[in-house]
C-alpha cells in the first residue's frame, strides 16, 4: 500500500519526465513487484530509471532491466538519450559507476558542438559529482544515501553511504557548473528512519535558457520535496 501511494503522488504531479536513481528492488522475488507497480508510471517525455547497488546484491541486474524494459521505462543506465521540452532540447544521461562499469558516451561539452540546451545526470550515488562537474552537466539527481536515515535535531545525520560522509546526506548543492540534489527516497536499508521522512522530489526548470558562455544554467531550477 505504500508504495502505491507514492505512485499516486508521483502521477498526480502530472510531470514532462520521471528519474528513478535506483535501488529498485532489494531480492530477486521483488521483480514480479516491477509491473504492477513501476508499471503505473507515465510522462509525457518519458520515465527514465538506472539500477543501484541494491539490484544486484541478491538479483540479477539483467532481470530487473528486462522488467523495466516491458514496462516501458527507458534504462538510461551507462547510456545518453535526448528530448525535447517547449523547444528546449535536453540530454538525460546515466551513470550507474561504481556498480556497473558503463559510461554514456557524450557529445562535448556545451560550446563546442553539443547541440542540447541542458545537461542532466542520474546517478545512483552523489559520489559521481566530480564526473558530472568534468562533463559540464547542468544538474545532477541522486540518491543511495537514504538521507542518512536517522538524523539528530540541531546535527543532522551523522553518517551516511558515501565516500564524502554526510556531506551530500540530501537537499540540493551547488559545485561548480552543476547542481545536484540529493533524494532522501522512499525506502531504506531496514525500516528505521529518524527525523528523516521519504520523500519524491519535484523539480521545475524555469526561465529562457541562458546564452552559451554563461556561468550556469542551474540558476533556473525549482526543488520541491514530497515527504511519503
Amino acid at each position: 500500500l505504500f508504495y502505491d501511494t507514492v505512485i499516486d503522488e508521483l502521477l498526480s504531479l502530472d510531470a514532462d519526465l520521471v528519474m528513478i536513481a535506483g535501488d529498485i528492488i532489494d531480492r530477486a522475488a521483488c521483480i514480479e513487484w516491477i509491473r504492477p507497480t513501476l508499471g503505473r508510471l507515465a510522462a509525457p517525455h518519458g520515465v527514465f530509471a538506472i539500477l543501484g547497488n541494491h539490484d544486484k546484491r541478491r538479483s540479477d541486474p539483467a532481470r530487473v532491466r528486462a522488467a523495466l524494459n516491458e514496462c516501458g521505462i527507458i534504462d538510461l543506465g551507462g547510456t545518453s538519450h535526448t528530448v525535447q521540452i517547449d523547444g528546449v532540447r535536453l540530454l538525460l544521461a546515466g551513470n550507474e559507476r561504481p556498480w556497473y562499469k558503463s559510461l554514456p558516451k557524450l557529445p562535448p561539452r556545451i560550446g563546442e558542438t553539443d547541440d542540447a540546451e541542458f545537461r542532466l545526470l542520474l546517478s545512483h550515488t552523489p559520489d559521481q559529482i566530480g564526473w558530472a562537474r568534468q562533463h559540464g552537466f547542468d544538474l545532477m539527481l541522486a540518491g543511495h544515501t537514504h538521507g542518512g536515515q536517522i538524523r539528530f535535531p540541531w546535527l543532522g545525520p551523522v553518517i551516511a553511504p558515501s565516500l564524502y560522509g554526510a556531506k551530500y546526506a540530501s537537499g540540493v548543492f551547488y559545485e561548480a557548473p552543476t547542481l545536484m540534489h540529493v533524494s532522501r527516497g522512499v525506502a531504506g536499508l531496514e525500516p528505521i528512519r529518524l527525523n528523516c521522512r521519504p520523500e519524491i522530489s519535484r523539480l521545475v526548470l524555469r526561465c529562457s535558457v541562458p546564452a552559451r558562455g554563461a556561468t550556469s544554467r542551474a540558476e533556473n531550477v525549482r526543488v520541491a520535496s514530497l515527504t511519503v
